[in-house]
């Protein structure tokens, strides 16, 4: 496998991009409220989400463990929680958001083979990605319901909408082109069978929970106080920009996104700016464990024997 850096205009266009949108949000909005925000964040409520992106990683770790367990690659647990906060740190520092990833799937090619690391590396992070919009889904449901008081039958459609997706989706994984059914029967054995789905659903959980419970947090801790309810609305579609390939990290984007959509939810703009800057610093701190790794001795080789399974 080759990494594709990004060309440097691109990596310009990264690094430019964020400082030009957060100059201009503090611009657009009231800049010096923002900074002074900041510097009187509550440290405690900092710690906290801190401590819970942390654990985030902690757990994405094992999920990652699980997954290539599943799919015949073992991976100590020493060196999956080493390598994933590299991979992390990484992914939150360089252009291209994706580095760490491409890491981790490089050094275990040569256990199970480029494809099977790459399937396990990409599974992994389709769990997290399946478990933000689940819980998006749960907040409009819930904010559905709110909004349809009385009303079931608009409910009730809000449900079927949901259920007519899911069996959309495993229609098509399972009688859809030949590939998509590959890919199928490899998310089965990842994510689905008796061995693995409980571990799975936890880990998940557990991960997105302590996401949106930090970036909460963050918010709490600059003056923004979100309901549950409202948390698990804008907090994942806040997240989400994140992944766009225009930033670093997210940065600018995120923070537009929740000046755009925290008003929503009756907060002003410039602390969800606030609480997103915060978010971004301290999850970037979270990841800095990540640097002792290299030196760790022998990291980079596998822990244990490589075991595939056949195909």
């Amino acid at each position: 496998m080759t990494v594709q850096w990004p060309k440097w205009h691109q990596v310009v266009l990264r690094i430019l991009l964020p400082l030009v949108i957060l100059w201009l949000l503090w611009l657009w909005l009231d800049g010096p409220v923002i900074t002074e925000l900041l510097f009187n964040a509550q440290w405690p409520w900092l710690l906290f989400g801190l401590l819970l992106l942390i654990a985030q990683t902690v757990a994405s770790a094992f999920r990652w463990q699980l997954t290539a367990k599943q799919l015949g690659q073992d991976i100590a647990t020493r060196r999956a929680v080493s390598e994933y906060f590299l991979s992390m740190l990484c992914n939150l520092t360089l252009p291209g958001g994706v580095v760490g990833d491409a890491g981790r799937v490089w050094r275990g090619r040569s256990e199970v083979g480029l494809k099977r690391a790459a399937a396990a590396v990409l599974l992994d992070r389709g769990a997290g990605q399946i478990a933000m919009v689940s819980a998006l889904m749960v907040g409009l449901t819930m904010a559905w319901f709110n909004a349809a008081t009385g009303q079931s039958e608009q409910a009730g459609q809000g449900i079927g909408l949901l259920l007519a997706c899911a069996v959309v989706i495993g229609t098509l994984l399972w009688r859809g082109p030949r590939w998509l059914r590959s890919v199928g029967k490899v998310m089965h054995l990842a994510w689905l069978t008796r061995s693995a789905w409980p571990g799975q659903l936890f880990l998940s959980l557990l991960i997105v929970s302590c996401n949106l419970g930090a970036f909460a947090a963050c918010a709490a801790a600059v003056g923004a106080h979100l309901s549950w309810e409202q948390a698990l609305v804008v907090l994942p579609l806040t997240l989400a920009v994140m992944v766009l390939p225009v930033s670093i990290a997210g940065w600018g984007v995120r923070e537009a996104t929740a000046a755009a959509l925290w008003p929503m939810a009756a907060v002003s703009s410039e602390l969800a700016v606030a609480a997103s800057i915060a978010y971004g610093l301290v999850a970037t701190t979270s990841a800095l464990p990540g640097l002792i790794v290299p030196y760790s001795k022998n990291w980079l080789e596998p822990q244990t024997e490589p075991r595939v399974k056949s195909d």
